[in-house]
């Protein structure tokens, strides 16, 4: 009986949750908070082919940590260059040093560009980076759609109720956008120019976020052939276990999906695999889909000391059609004993 109540509050709380309807400039603008400690704005785009190029790119600006920055490209025949956490100025807007990102159109398109160096271990070279995000599906704030009320109250439920519980609570409500589309223009590589034309995703996120917080997560966000765009994403912290958020946009509109499995379904224990094959249910009355899941190229991060993100460029089989995107999966590296000194 007592733990039927801490249900009942718990999804009365998760529904009666404040709903913000904020206008689509704000969404789109950098945030700070300097009075709330471990505040941070993190922004991030990843633009996909089957054969070309490949990039991923991501912005954090924090008030009491070193700001984050990544840029990582996937070069045909030459694998992987990039870097992350550059000593780089941080300017007006989402600017850190010659890592660019100026949005021309709110909630609909973006120039991001890059001159400068990467590397591969010691290896160094210089690329140029000119492209334009096109916004193919308008921007879904979670706060509107994507989670499932009941399913994070039952969660919550779950957990050894305290003051301490409940701040920490309080730290997970973010705001968080995301949105499907393509990167187009110009990537210069070892002086030669080269034209792309990428599936593409993004996501905008600010509030509070420790990374030694972080237990493991999973976040498999993609563009299918027809247009369809669609996330599935699970995350367990120290404090809670198992809050999933999940969406489908068909072309005219977002919807939640009803059921997508947990960790344990998966195969996303201790390690993390390159290659994924489960259902989801997109309503209660739906039949199950699906979804198998080929990473090919691999992006590494460490955050912090204390968390490892490993994102990849993976194919995605929906029921019966193809895509291509990210995913992404993380380990805590002190809970796991991740060993990241060969990644780098």
């Amino acid at each position: 009986m007592f733990q039927f109540i801490k249900e009942f509050i718990a999804i009365r709380m998760t529904q009666k949750g404040k709903k913000r309807n904020l206008p689509i400039e704000e969404l789109e603008q950098k945030h700070a908070e300097p009075e709330r400690k471990s505040f941070n704005d993190s922004s991030y785009f990843g633009g996909f082919s089957r054969d070309g190029f490949s990039i991923v790119t991501r912005q954090s600006f924090r008030v009491d940590k070193p700001n984050e920055n990544w840029l990582k490209i996937h070069t045909p025949n030459n694998g992987v260059w990039g870097f992350e956490n550059q000593d780089m100025p941080e300017g007006e807007g989402f600017i850190q040093g010659d890592l660019k990102w100026i949005c021309t159109d709110p909630g609909k398109t973006w120039e991001i560009s890059y001159s400068g160096s990467v590397w591969q271990n010691k290896a160094v070279e210089n690329v140029e980076v000119n492209l334009t995000w096109q916004a193919t599906s308008p921007i879904l704030n979670f706060d509107t759609a994507g989670a499932n009320p009941i399913q994070v109250g039952k969660q919550i439920a779950k957990e050894t109720w305290s003051s301490d519980y409940f701040a920490k609570l309080k730290e997970l409500k973010q705001v968080h956008i995301e949105q499907g589309g393509t990167l187009s223009g110009t990537i210069t590589w070892q002086g030669e120019k080269h034209d792309v034309e990428l599936r593409a995703v993004r996501d905008h996120s600010w509030g509070v976020r420790n990374w030694e917080d972080w237990d493991k997560h999973f976040w498999f966000l993609g563009i299918l052939d027809d247009g369809s765009f669609f996330n599935i994403s699970q995350i367990s912290y120290g404090f809670v276990n198992n809050l999933i958020a999940s969406f489908m946009y068909d072309g005219t509109e977002y919807r939640t999906l009803n059921e997508i499995p947990f960790f344990d379904e998966i195969g996303f224990n201790k390690s993390m695999p390159t290659q994924l094959e489960f259902s989801i249910q997109e309503n209660k009355q739906s039949t199950p889909i699906l979804i198998k899941i080929d990473m090919l190229e691999f992006f590494h991060f460490n955050m912090d000391g204390s968390y490892y993100i490993r994102e990849a460029k993976a194919e995605f089989t929906f029921g019966d059609k193809k895509g291509i995107g990210v995913a992404e999966m993380g380990l805590n590296i002190k809970k796991y004993a991740i060993d990241v000194s060969n990644i780098y």
